[in-house]
């Protein structure tokens, strides 16, 4: 097998990386490359379709033989639970030799639903019944704080989406430890109990590259890319210092820096199938940096020029009511909603074929 500095990687550190894809073609690419898990959202499925459209029309026509009855959201969520389950199957052998530990398929709950805490936990619930080894993705905004709680504490595997603070982050480790401490008393969970919270680096970055760009900030959009680094590298150290029981996920690639500033951390990174060739090819050196700090100069510049990145990285930057308000927390849920919308167009389209 040709050499792969992703291979290397999770051979050499306990950095693991996932596919940033459900497609089988490009999910079966990432495992022989190392990968123990793969995740999902509207976007992400969208992008599966459009890799076999003609596959999944036949499936969508199928389907809907089956339940002529059913409605286009029905027929949706049965090809994203479709996806779903063949993804968790790929992942099999990942979760069967690690002990349920990894080989993870994060599934996500109807991104309409992020108000509602009670109707996210049975969506959740319902989605974790697919497969043995599926996480279940919530987003980090006040309702999807206590879905994330509850599901934990039924033994649900959950990992936390639409998150791009520290604060969202501790927000999320506090939640997720109130469930373990629930399961356990229950008599749920047990090792296989493995929650995750994503922290969409490159959304952060994005968002702060928009504000700079829009209010004509005096600062070099190059150094807004180690917003992102500081603020993950920060909650890497506060959830190992104080013990969480989540493992932090770094999602959302723009640049190698959010694969290679993260290597060597008990993380897990997750890699688009485009951007993995690149890793292999860029020739950085493969060592690990997730304890180096940012220097102390580029922080304070940050600090100074955009507040919003000290929302994201002080620790009492934002209250529990500000997360769903927050920039890239709101331009992020319009793109789920809006792919969402697509994916039912999609449905749609066969349902009633235009002449």
């Amino acid at each position: 097998m040709t050499a792969s500095l992703l291979r290397e990687m999770t051979e050499r550190f306990p950095t693991e990386f996932w596919n940033d894809a459900c497609d089988l073609p490009s999910l079966r690419r990432a495992v022989a490359l190392g990968a123990t898990g793969a995740t999902t959202n509207p976007v992400i499925v969208l992008a599966a379709i459009k890799e076999d459209e003609a596959g999944y029309r036949r499936l969508t026509t199928e389907l809907w033989r089956e339940d002529p009855e059913a409605t286009e959201a029905e027929l949706a969520w049965r090809l994203v639970e479709h996806a779903a389950r063949a993804g968790a199957e790929v992942l099999a052998p990942v979760f069967t030799q690690s002990g349920g530990r990894r080989g993870r398929l994060s599934a996500q709950v109807d991104p309409t639903l992020y108000p509602n805490a009670a109707r996210m936990v049975a969506h959740g619930e319902h989605l974790a019944r697919l497969g043995p080894n599926i996480a279940i993705k919530v987003p980090a905004v006040p309702a999807g704080i206590s879905a994330i709680e509850e599901l934990t504490a039924r033994g649900v595997v959950t990992n936390a989406t639409v998150c791009f603070t520290l604060p969202q982050a501790l927000a999320v480790a506090e939640a997720v430890e109130r469930g373990v401490r629930r399961a356990a008393a229950a008599g749920l969970g047990g090792p296989q109990l493995t929650p995750y919270c994503t922290i969409m680096v490159g959304r952060l970055d994005d968002h702060l590259r928009d504000q700079v760009r829009a209010q004509a900030i005096d600062l070099e959009l190059d150094k807004v890319r180690f917003a992102s680094t500081a603020t993950f590298r920060k909650a890497y150290r506060l959830f190992k210092t104080r013990g969480y029981r989540a493992t932090l996920l770094a999602a959302a690639m723009r640049s190698h820096h959010h694969w290679s500033d993260f290597i060597g951390g008990e993380v897990v990174i997750t890699i688009p199938p485009n951007w993995q060739p690149k890793f292999d090819a860029s020739g950085v050196e493969l060592r690990a940096r997730i304890d180096e700090p940012v220097a102390q100069p580029i922080i304070e510049e940050l600090l100074a020029k955009l507040p919003d990145f000290r929302r994201a990285y002080a620790e009492d930057g934002l209250g529990a009511d500000e997360f769903l308000t927050y920039g890239a927390t709101v331009k992020t849920l319009h793109q789920f909603l809006a792919g969402y919308q697509e994916l039912l167009a999609f449905v749609r389209a066969v349902m009633l074929p235009r002449g």
